[in-house]
């Protein structure tokens, strides 16, 4: 059963990480329905998607990302965590590929003032996936 809702969140992931890149503009109702719907199949792991909403509100004050979908989504990937290293390996892969997604935009796409932060994770999940994280 968890493969599944493994499955199910990467390609919404991927869905709203298009969208996000494309139209830069996602219905909140739309990201909190499957942060909600994450949580109540994961209950054993509220924890992990409370410590992952308080690094992601952390870094949204820092200006790491810059929109209430990129608290959601870190959320919602915290949710699906089950180990405390599998958090840490969270926000270690936000902080390095974020740097690296910012770099490699601002290179690239000089005339953008807002660049979507979403696509980002999207390979997190994906790296956590690969990593054995769920």
């Amino acid at each position: 059963m968890i493969d599944m809702i493994v499955l199910v969140i990467g390609l919404l992931l991927l869905m709203v990480s298009y969208i996000d890149w494309k139209l830069k503009l996602l219905p909140s109702i739309l990201l909190t329905a499957m942060v909600f719907t994450v949580a109540v199949l994961n209950p054993s792991n509220l924890w992990f998607g409370i410590m992952a909403f308080i690094i992601a509100y952390l870094l949204y004050e820092a200006d790491f990302f810059s929109g209430v979908a990129d608290i959601k989504i870190m959320t919602m990937i915290g949710f699906m965590l089950s180990t405390t290293n599998h958090l840490f390996g969270l926000i270690l892969l936000t902080v390095i590929f974020g740097l690296i997604w910012k770099v490699l935009i601002k290179w690239r796409l000089k005339h953008e003032k807002d660049v979507a932060f979403l696509p980002v994770f999207f390979f997190i999940y994906l790296t956590l996936f690969l990593l054995g994280g769920f």
